[in-house]
């Protein structure tokens, strides 16, 4: 006779944990690991991973929840908040709205060098940022077509300022390669390719924003790693997406072209932003007048051709990761990321495809650790209550972000409701409020710390010689904050580069700097909040009557020349009246 004996299963014997051990959750990620498994954590890595279905005492217990990599946002701009005006400074909102919305890494593709140390400085609930510093761009080109703004625009002819951001601590370069497709008021002028060859040559990553297959081809045959968008032009051709197939990765950012074409009906009390940011949105919904003529139509045209070319390039092989273009027009940041998600579900990704796309692919684009439920990885992990695995939705059921090893509750995370520093303290640098400066106040452009002065726009401060007293946060904060400027004359009018038409006009008794050059002539009402309502080049908008006066040093071809004094009796400059 035969016994039949049954066997218990050996036990699977307990490891220590130095650290926090979470367990009984489905561990996901893009690899590999789609089992049940104990995940140790010590400090800000993952000690070890093994498969045991037990839940020891003392561990956190995720039965019935997924573990899985935090989401990269492969395409964010964080010291921009998506208003079509400038707004009070949300860059702090910003990174805290990444983290609720699960985006523990963020890759910053255009801003203030500043941020590169605000990159290394960052702690607790806050998401680890990649950042290019500004855009590498020809004079006229994207995204400075109007006006050289330094925070957002490094103009270049020759590529060699590339290496400047690199020390300066450029994790990735971003440039523009944009001919004609993306601006409204026509075509703008194009990088030279040779630029770009000396800007690949840097060793770190490039980025190309590009408009057409054309400028997709040039940007990936002289050396650029990733592609901003899909060309949106027109349709992708084969040429293009053999190119493509190239690339490190190409960003899917839908939302930066279908943003203002659905903001007609959005629902804006869903949105996480900041309140004035909410305000513009809700009244550009209710007043689309105020766009630029023919833009949202455009946009519209443009998100249909995004869409179609991104499932083109994904029939194709082409890697693709979502990135939202957060902070532009209409952008939300976090929120953003899980519209791409939806997108690319959309056009047919399934869960796991839309799982790689969104956690292991962008990090290994970027040379970046992390992505992987595995020992020796960074800690920056999400508790889900589904499975990712089943498709996009399941992003938006977190529970707990693990970020550099800590875990926050979701609820916590709201960045209307977080509390508590996210900044390292230093005497001086890169900054989110006026504590973070011992000068005193945290200039809201540049991010960066400035000398305070008590009453923005005054005529009379103690800035100095080329500096002048703005609000500090850029927009309505009563706090002042020292800015500094290059300086300009006002009779010579010597505002370069020459493209932009800037006009050089008086910010205080001490300093000249260049503006918006607008279309308004002497006589003209006018204000200095946009480039259509300013004053053209040698003429000054007077805050008493807000009209265009010419300015004179002595001769008027229209009237006579009246003196505007300082406040200590010396002639100040010159109005023909």
């Amino acid at each position: 006779m035969w016994w039949i004996v049954a066997c218990a299963e050996e036990p699977v014997p307990e490891r220590d944990c130095g650290g926090t051990l979470y367990a009984g959750a489905v561990v996901v990620d893009a690899v590999s690991r789609h089992e049940m498994a104990q995940v140790c954590v010590e400090g800000e890595v993952i000690a070890w991973v093994e498969a045991n279905e037990a839940v020891p005492g003392g561990a956190v217990d995720l039965s019935g929840r997924f573990l899985a990599p935090g989401l990269v946002e492969s395409h964010a701009h964080l010291a921009h908040s998506g208003a079509t005006v400038l707004v009070d400074d949300t860059l702090e909102f910003n990174l805290r709205a990444q983290l609720y919305f699960g985006v523990t890494t963020v890759v910053d593709v255009g801003g203030p060098v500043s941020l590169f140390d605000l990159r290394d400085r960052l702690l607790g609930p806050s998401p680890r940022v990649v950042a290019s510093g500004p855009f590498l761009t020809a004079e006229g080109s994207h995204p400075c077509e109007t006006m050289p703004n330094p925070d957002l625009c490094t103009l270049t002819d020759t590529g060699e300022e590339a290496a400047a951001l690199v020390d300066a601590g450029a994790d990735v370069l971003k440039v523009a390669l944009a001919d004609a497709a993306f601006s409204p008021w026509g075509a703008t002028p194009r990088l030279d390719l040779d630029a770009l060859d000396t800007i690949a040559a840097q060793g770190v990553p490039v980025l190309a924003h590009v408009d057409t297959d054309q400028d997709a081809i040039d940007a990936l045959a002289h050396g650029a790693d990733l592609l901003a968008h899909p060309p949106f032009a027109g349709a992708v051709g084969p040429e293009a997406l053999e190119a493509a197939r190239g690339a490190r990765a190409v960003h899917s950012t839908v939302s930066a072209f279908a943003g203002v074409a659905e903001l007609g009906s959005a629902d804006l009390d869903a949105m996480v932003v900041p309140e004035a940011v909410r305000e513009n949105w809700a009244y550009v919904q209710a007043h689309p007048e105020v766009l630029v003529e023919g833009w949202a139509a455009a946009s519209a045209g443009w998100a249909g051709n995004a869409r179609t070319n991104l499932a083109a390039m994904g029939e194709a092989g082409v890697a693709i990761v979502p990135g939202s273009d957060a902070g532009y027009y209409f952008v939300p940041h976090g929120q953003g990321l899980h519209r791409e998600l939806a997108e690319l579900e959309a056009l047919g990704w399934g869960g796991e495809a839309i799982l790689e796309a969104a956690t292991l692919t962008p990090r290994e684009a970027l040379d970046l650790p992390g992505g992987r439920v595995e020992a020796g990885e960074p800690a920056d992990l999400l508790v889900l209550g589904a499975d990712p695995r089943e498709g996009a939705a399941a992003w938006a059921e977190i529970e707990t972000v693990i970020v550099r090893g800590e875990a926050h509750a979701r609820a916590s995370l709201h960045p209307d409701a977080a509390t508590g520093t996210i900044l390292s303290p230093a005497a001086d640098g890169a900054c989110l409020s006026h504590e973070d400066c011992a000068s005193g106040a945290c200039e809201g452009l540049s991010h960066a710390c400035a000398e305070s002065c008590p009453e923005p726009w005054s005529v009379v401060n103690d800035c100095g010689a080329e500096a002048w007293c703005m609000p500090a946060d850029g927009a309505s904060d009563p706090r002042g904050a020292c800015r500094e400027e290059d300086t300009c004359d006002l009779y010579a009018q010597d505002c370069t580069p020459a493209y932009y038409g800037m006009a050089c006009i008086p910010y205080d008794e001490d300093t000249n700097a260049c503006w918006y050059g607008g279309p308004r002539v002497a006589g003209e009402a006018c204000d200095t909040t946009a480039a259509e309502t300013s004053c053209a080049p040698g003429l000054y908008c007077s805050p008493v009557t807000s009209r265009c006066y010419a300015l004179c040093d002595g001769e008027c071809e229209v009237g006579s020349c009246h003196a505007v004094d300082r406040s200590d009796g010396s002639r100040w400059f010159g109005l023909c009246y």
